[in-house]
């Protein structure tokens, strides 16, 4: 297997074709999935988002909006509402306490998984108009999409 520092120099055309394929079908499948039932959802996209970054730790308010790619402003007014709704809550930084740090709650926790499942559910739907060999040739290189991605954040980590 060639590792990301052996290619990293050397980014072939095809490989750029597809990478722009990739970020091309992730968000329509996404968009596809809200609104492939014509139902609402158990919450909006971007509620989900700033959820889902905040799944493994808590994080600064400016970290969380330059990770969901929001102004300030636009993340606070939602952490306001996920904090509202119980779903977040603010805590100070214990190394600094000027630093308001976001976090997921236990709700909050429940709520991204209700989320998760119903979006599968929606991806399935779609997913069910290709026939089984093109779902298990999708499933194969996903799973090595999956791979590699866990291999290079290893070398990342591994570097720090």
């Amino acid at each position: 297997m060639t590792t990301l520092t052996e290619r990293s120099g050397a980014t072939r055309s095809d490989d750029l074709e597809l990478a722009g394929l990739l970020l091309a079908t992730l968000p329509r499948l996404g968009k596809m999935a809200m609104h492939a039932s014509g139902e609402q959802g158990p919450m909006s996209a971007n509620r989900a988002g700033v959820m889902w970054q905040l799944r493994e730790r808590a994080m600064r308010s400016g970290d969380l909006a330059q990770r969901c790619a929001m102004t300030a402003p636009a993340l606070t007014e939602l952490v306001d509402s996920l904090t509202r709704d119980g779903l977040t809550r603010r805590l100070e930084d214990s190394n600094d306490r000027r630093v308001v740090l976001v976090e997921l709650t236990a709700r909050g926790r429940h709520e991204l998984d209700r989320y998760r499942d119903y979006m599968k559910h929606r991806v399935a739907n779609v997913l069910v108009r290709l026939s089984a060999e093109k779902r298990a040739r999708l499933r194969a290189a996903l799973t090595d999409l999956h791979d590699a991605i866990e291999a290079i954040t290893k070398e990342t980590a591994n570097v720090r």
